[in-house]
């Protein structure tokens, strides 16, 4: 006796359900990471934001891979930030122009209130000598040719490096 028509149809959604499941992937599967490409790419026919789409496009394996999306760096740096498994993170970090995919992670702020976060108490003996008087810092910034700079002693750059040297007339690259 053949088993009746409303239950073939039953387990045939049934077992659709099942696979569909089992393929799809799932939101708690899929962590935020920032892809770091290096630098921005000479002016060209395609806008950053679709060459970051498509890339991830490649590695989600969806045609609405745009949803996954989750900011596109194109002024000072060439990158994205993503929603990928694991899985894509590591297809995403072989692809050529990835320096490199790092998860995206919320630091813990260091201080919000400089006297609590250098030991000073709350309530300290004042000094009248402490009144007018000002502080400043002059920050004269970044010195290239500092000896901390040096590349003196050093090897080349390791080969899985992918950076590049950006020289100018008073700049020169180190190692």
């Amino acid at each position: 006796m053949a088993p009746p028509l409303s239950w073939l149809l039953l387990i045939t959604i049934a077992c659709s359900t099942l696979l569909l499941s089992g393929s799809a992937v799932s939101q708690k599967d899929r962590e935020v990471y920032i892809v770091y490409m290096g630098d921005l790419p000479k002016a060209g026919a395609i806008s950053i934001s679709s060459f970051h789409t498509n890339m991830l496009q490649e590695v989600v394996g969806s045609s609405d891979a745009s949803k996954y999306l989750v900011r596109s760096y194109k002024r000072s740096f060439n990158g994205f930030v993503a929603e990928l498994t694991k899985d894509e993170m590591k297809r995403l970090s072989g692809m050529k122009g990835v320096v490199s995919v790092f998860p995206n992670e919320k630091m813990q702020l260091h201080t919000t209130r400089s006297w609590d976060f250098m030991g000073f108490p709350l309530k300290s003996q004042r000094n009248t000598t402490e009144s007018n008087i000002i502080i400043g810092m002059l920050d004269g910034g970044i010195w290239p040719e500092s000896e901390s700079f040096s590349d003196k002693g050093f090897g080349p750059p390791p080969s899985k490096w992918k950076g590049n040297c950006q020289t100018s007339a008073n700049i020169t690259c180190n190692k």
